[in-house]
């Protein structure tokens, strides 16, 4: 299990980096939202379950899962507002 701990903890961090890389180089703002979205769910997720995998249920399993939760409900709630409130300003590309 540590084994596949590592990796999932290796592959979420290696997504957020890439989203972090792909916010700081596209220009558009609804580009940056689809960058940003991948990496939350993909990277935050992978690097979640991989802290399960690594360290245990018992250490931080529950806690851990409502935090999983907590990011599936709210993070396309925030790109969408954020989406909205661009589009509502005018930005078309």
């Amino acid at each position: 299990m540590n084994i596949l701990g590592g990796f999932l903890l290796g592959l979420g961090l290696a997504l957020l980096w890439l989203g972090g890389l792909g916010m700081a180089r596209f220009r558009s703002p609804y580009v940056r939202l689809q960058v940003a979205g991948v990496a939350d769910i993909g990277g935050a997720w992978s690097f979640l379950v991989g802290l399960i995998f690594y360290t245990g249920w018992a250490a931080t399993g529950g806690l851990t899962v409502v935090l999983m939760l907590f990011l599936l409900f709210t993070s396309p709630l925030a790109t969408h507002a954020i989406a909205k409130s661009a589009f509502t300003r005018g930005m078309r590309h």
